[in-house]
């Protein structure tokens, strides 16, 4: 087959996409300023712009400050954040948050369901669609002013066509993006959590600064993902880095998948507070025994920041055990990947004695540890919808798709 020659659409649109990620990454800029940053010319820097600001997706910021100077003054120009709304689904294990958020990560309104791992699928993703229907009902907010649905889930994700294939609250696999569109009538993307987190870092938070990052999240189980040279690592099997699968101790715990000696069967939630119950007695953990009157079945994953923050000495000395072997396992990462930054967050990682406790232990297996190669999350009070939003703004805002394709929403099939 001969060359066809360069289709001028896709160049169009990838300038399109260069312009509008440089915007969200650096801020509000002139048109002459994007030309140069980008290498375009400034006559096409205008063509695009121009398109960009009917469509309402830039607005002028007004006269850039600069020294007195012949000629037109710069007019700069910023990403109207306000110009669409996404509905984020954010299913964990225990409950699924749905808000309703802008662009510039402000929640609008948002509620909360028990997730039901036990109900068939199909029927759990209705109630969720139902769910949100409700709430762009009472925030008064139309399709044409949506830019879509992003849902994060945990375990494998596919996500050119969102189909979930984890184990983790289904057995078999599952079209999540088929269903929800389906129910609700407007694009749906759909990701693994972490990953999508990670994706947040990128279009909100660190990812802006840095190009080569490792997240690690701490919650009621443990995952991580890692970005290289600004790109998410994506393996052929469509899992994130399996931090909580790495074997640590030759001996230990049997996990759900009949391993023993994984991360995750000693610092998950749940294997921390076992761990605390059997062992907690008037004797060896005073403290704690009288926080909970005696009464030891109150010690569970569900309540942990209540019965920790006692502070009982022989309580520490089995839950530092877990901490050492996270940050033995984090460590190990980071000295393979050397990452510029590694960004913690999680449940577990809010609760202040505990994130210490895992710095101190970081600084201790990594030699040339230095202040600030460990940060917590700059979005960690986001974490209910940062990665379903970030999803959705980056594969349908950001890519330059609002201009051709969105205000046009996908008609529903009820």
């Amino acid at each position: 087959m001969g060359y066809s020659g360069i289709n001028l659409e896709n160049v169009k649109s990838f300038n399109r996409s260069a312009i509008l990620k440089l915007l969200n990454d650096q801020g509000e800029m002139s048109r002459k300023d994007l030309a140069v940053q980008l290498g375009l010319t400034p006559a096409t820097v205008s063509v695009i712009c121009s398109e960009l600001l009917a469509a309402q997706v830039l607005c002028e910021m007004g006269e850039m400050k600069e020294d007195r100077r012949a000629g037109r003054k710069k007019i700069l120009l910023g990403i109207n954040y306000s110009r669409f709304f996404v509905l984020a689904v954010s299913i964990e294990d225990t409950y699924t948050c749905l808000t309703l958020s802008d662009m510039r990560c402000r929640p609008i309104c948002d509620q909360r369901i028990p997730t039901d791992a036990e109900a068939d699928p199909e029927e759990f993703l209705r109630r969720v669609a139902e769910t949100g229907r409700e709430l762009l009902r009472a925030a008064g907010v139309d399709s044409a002013h949506l830019l879509g649905v992003g849902v994060s889930i945990p375990g494998a994700v596919r996500r050119e066509d969102g189909v979930c294939l984890s184990y983790r609250l289904w057995e078999g696999r599952v079209n999540v993006r088929d269903i929800l569109q389906r129910e609700l009538g407007l694009p749906v993307v759909v990701e693994n959590n972490v990953k999508a987190f990670a994706e947040a870092e990128m279009v909100y938070g660190s990812g802006k600064e840095q190009e080569n990052l490792l997240f690690v999240k701490w919650g009621p189980g443990v995952g991580a993902s890692f970005v290289i040279h600004k790109q998410i690592y994506e393996s052929r099997r469509f899992k994130s880095a399996e931090i909580g699968h790495m074997v640590m101790e030759w001996e230990g715990p049997v996990s759900h998948c009949l391993r023993r000696g994984r991360v995750e069967t000693r610092v998950s939630t749940h294997a921390i507070a076992d761990q605390v119950r059997a062992q907690c007695t008037r004797s060896a953990m005073p403290q704690l025994y009288q926080n909970r009157n005696g009464i030891l079945s109150s010690i569970t994953a569900h309540n942990i920041a209540d019965w920790i923050a006692c502070g009982d000495e022989g309580m520490w000395r089995v839950i530092e055990e877990n901490v050492d072997l996270l940050a033995r396992a984090v460590c190990n990462i980071v000295t393979f990947l050397a990452p510029d930054q590694t960004i913690f967050y999680g449940n577990m990682f809010e609760l202040p004695t505990m994130r210490e406790r895992f710095l101190a232990a970081c600084q201790r297996y990594s030699a040339d540890y230095q202040e600030g190669d460990f940060a917590r999350s700059r979005l960690s009070d986001k974490l209910d919808y940062i990665g379903p939003l970030a999803i959705v703004v980056n594969e349908l805002f950001l890519s330059g798709r609002a201009v051709s394709e969105l205000g046009s929403p996908q008609p529903s099939e009820n």
